[in-house]
């Protein structure tokens, strides 16, 4: 049988939940690290939404993006995108004056943030679900939401009208401001039978 996003139920979203929490909390610990000063990062919600839900919202929002791939036992991309205010302030935190619009070191800084945001998310899931994943390095755009977002969902409108969106708020426990963002994770189709099989497996374990 074929499934598709669509099919996993509220206990399978609400197992990914749980794995990305596990993960959000060690990218917390390591943010907090290299930025100097507490950082709270949580997963309120895994949702499965249609893809034009994504590419309608907010397009004129001016946002920095990357995009990393993954491969392993489940295959599949992330997309983490953050307000170019949000990402400044990440970036100088510990590269001052610097911007996600400078050529090399402040895009390759906040590449690096997306980098442990990422791979502590994977390492959680995998983990979890005792699967191998890896990940690319980062490719790096800033522009308005709806042109990023229409370029790079095309590929994948090709094989499902749904996503697996992974709302994550990253709170500067120091200002006790949100920083806005947000997870959006691909599975490639033949992907999505594994990770249902998979997060059956727990739920019925």
């Amino acid at each position: 049988m074929m499934y598709r996003l669509t099919d996993l139920q509220s206990e399978h979203l609400d197992l990914l939940k749980e794995a990305g929490n596990v993960g959000a909390a060690h990218a917390a610990t390591s943010l907090s690290v290299l930025l100097n000063r507490r950082i709270n990062m949580n997963v309120p919600s895994v949702q499965v939404i249609p893809l034009n839900e994504i590419t309608c919202k907010e397009t004129e929002k001016y946002v920095a993006a990357t995009l990393i791939n993954i491969n392993g036992d489940l295959k599949g991309c992330f997309f983490m995108i953050v307000e170019v205010d949000s990402a400044n302030q990440l970036i100088q935190s510990f590269l001052p004056g610097g911007s996600v619009t400078d050529e090399d070191i402040g895009k390759s800084a906040f590449c690096e943030l997306s980098n442990i945001l990422c791979g502590s998310y994977l390492t959680a899931l995998s983990s979890f679900l005792q699967i191998r994943m890896t990940q690319s390095p980062p490719a790096l755009a800033v522009d308005m939401a709806g042109a990023i977002l229409g370029e790079g969902m095309i590929e994948l409108s090709r094989c499902d009208d749904y996503v697996l969106l992974i709302d994550t708020v990253l709170v500067d426990g120091s200002r006790q401001k949100n920083l806005e963002g947000e997870f959006l994770f691909l599975p490639f189709p033949d992907s999505v039978d594994r990770l249902f099989t998979l997060t059956e497996g727990k739920f019925f374990r």
